[in-house]
């Protein structure tokens, strides 16, 4: 039994049709549960703006540490908070443009990010 999936937190659908780059980056790799990962709901839709900022809470968490991944993000979304910040708002205004469409699981417990 799975627990979680590793999961493209912008659609990897946005990559194929070159609305956005990298989405194999770490920057956009999440934890998702099973069951929320294998929704049909879910579908390439654009991840609400309330999960983009969990995003980059979760990624400045990793750059405020000696995480392994501080540095590989900091090359992927910027050196500064503001260019992390500015590049992920541009990533969800770029999707949010191509898909139109957006997607929030249900809240089931309080996040950490």
């Amino acid at each position: 039994m799975s627990l979680a999936h590793v999961d493209h937190f912008f659609p990897h659908v946005l990559q194929k049709n070159h609305t956005l780059e990298n989405l194999d980056g770490v920057w956009n790799l999440v934890l998702a549960c099973a069951v929320c990962n294998g929704a049909s709901e879910k579908g390439a839709k654009v991840p609400s703006i309330g999960l983009v900022e969990r995003l980059y809470k979760r990624n400045e968490y990793y750059v405020g540490s000696n995480h392994p991944l501080k540095e590989t993000i900091l090359l992927q979304t910027g050196k500064s908070d503001k260019l992390r910040h500015d590049f992920l708002q541009e990533q969800y205004n770029q999707a949010k443009s191509s898909l139109l469409h957006e997607w929030a699981p249900e809240a089931k417990n309080n996040s950490i990010f």
